[in-house]
């Protein structure tokens, strides 16, 4: 039988094609680290190795997340041109959900929201924030990054990740779903699931996130993989449980860029791993 998502006319080797950018789905998003590698990376994206790995990697990527400590503590006109590379391939770079935990830390969130829109970020990350953060609070800084025409996605974490202490265990789909509602309803663009949520739920993982996803909507989710300073190897067990569970068309993120080969040929077996 035929794979529609294989050319071999142009080699002896089957060649992934994939649908134009922008797409809904089949997404695959990476983390940029920068030079932000120790104690817990071993791969660098300096500007120099970003021009190299985007001629070959490009098609592939939709979306990239920056590391926190790689925007505050690097020279703004170096994240300006890391940026400007991506934007050149149709990625979308994006603020990681502890710029807004941080900013939020330093009472500087609406000042946070247009520093990253005046670097050319033009989306960042949310996150739940148990009952910390006001629903009105919660309309301003939405409303602020409307009126700076930054977009903005919702990350659903237990909420130990937000304070600690919280007790550990998992959401149940009322509690996604009424955390992130106000957010899509205010224009957020994606809902990220993030993998400890996955992982708490165990063997219920597949029930509730099919009833977010029901409610959401597939092209609205991205599913988060394991970072390599959590476990080397758990990422692709992530990644591996996601595509046998909602499908070679789910959307994934926090890919590392020495991931960016793996992805595809898991989700297609006629692709060489």
């Amino acid at each position: 039988m035929k794979n529609e998502n294989i050319n071999i006319n142009s080699s002896i080797f089957p060649k992934l094609i994939l649908p134009d950018k922008p797409r809904s789905l089949r997404q695959t998003w990476i983390k940029d680290v920068g030079f932000h590698e120790a104690p817990h990376y071993l791969e660098r994206m300096g500007l120099i190795e970003l021009i190299d790995f985007l001629e070959t990697t490009s098609d592939r990527i939709d979306y990239v997340k920056f590391t926190t400590p790689q925007v505050i503590y690097s020279p703004d006109e170096w994240i300006k041109k890391k940026i400007k590379a991506y934007k050149n391939e149709n990625i979308i770079p994006f603020l990681d959900h502890t710029y807004f935990k941080y900013a939020y830390k330093n009472n500087i969130v609406e000042k946070a929201i247009e520093y990253g829109k005046n670097l050319g970020f033009d989306s960042m990350e949310f996150m739940n924030t148990g009952d910390d953060v006001s629903k009105k609070q919660w309309k301003i800084w939405r409303n602020c990054a409307k009126e700076l025409s930054m977009k903005f996605m919702y990350e659903h974490h237990p909420l130990r990740n937000w304070k600690k202490g919280s007790p550990d265990i998992p959401s149940t789909v009322e509690e996604i779903i009424n955390t992130a509602e106000p957010f899509l309803n205010d224009g957020a663009h994606f809902v990220v699931l993030d993998h400890e949520e996955f992982e708490l739920q165990e063997n219920r993982a597949k029930a509730v996130f099919d009833e977010v996803i029901d409610y959401i909507g597939l092209e609205k989710i991205s599913l988060e993989v394991t970072s390599p300073r959590e476990g080397l190897k758990r990422w692709k067990e992530d990644l591996s449980a996601y595509i046998e569970l909602f499908g070679t068309e789910c959307n994934v993120c926090n890919i590392m860029p020495s991931q960016i080969f793996q992805v595809e040929p898991m989700r297609d077996p006629n692709l060489l791993k």
